[in-house]
């Protein structure tokens, strides 16, 4: 027996617990690489089958193919992050209150508004490029024309 179908059965093997169907995971071994591929039913069972994979001696690295279904309820609905994004904006001290507004499609984030500053706009962007379920962000924030401070840098 071959060193890469030795370690494709103890890789197997590893993968025989409840409740992982080993029966739906193949498994591919060259050189002490491990492919796993096929379908598990929640993103914890991928990563657990790549866990046991890799504890088996031998395994030199893995590569997780396995394909799992992402959970409904993983990923906010647009009116959730839309109210995120507004609550993001409120809590968030650099972005003035009340002068940027938020409208979300398909998860892309829309700001709009007016605000004083340069520094304003782009707080706007900060505050809601973490929030969970943001795709994307369309900043169309404009800035109104800000009153020179004394003593501030003027480009020549």
């Amino acid at each position: 027996m071959t060193v890469n179908r030795l370690l494709q059965e103890q890789v197997l093997q590893a993968l025989d617990f409840d409740p992982l169907d080993a029966a739906a995971i193949g498994v591919s071994v060259s050189h002490g690489i491990v492919t796993l591929r096929g379908r598990v039913p929640s993103t914890e069972l991928k990563l657990a089958a790549e866990r046991m994979a890799q504890s088996v001696p031998g395994v030199r690295a893995v590569a997780n193919d396995l394909d799992a279904p992402a959970p409904a309820d993983v990923l906010p609905d647009d009116s959730q992050l839309a109210e995120a994004a507004a609550n993001a904006l409120t809590w968030y001290r650099a972005v003035p209150h009340d002068t940027v507004q938020v409208t979300v499609r398909g998860g892309w984030v829309t700001l709009t508004g007016t605000v004083s500053r340069l520094s304003e706009r782009g707080a706007a962007e900060r505050a809601i490029r973490r929030l969970r379920g943001v795709q994307g962000i369309s900043n169309a924030v404009t800035v109104s024309d800000e009153p020179e401070s004394p003593g501030s840098w003027q480009p020549c």
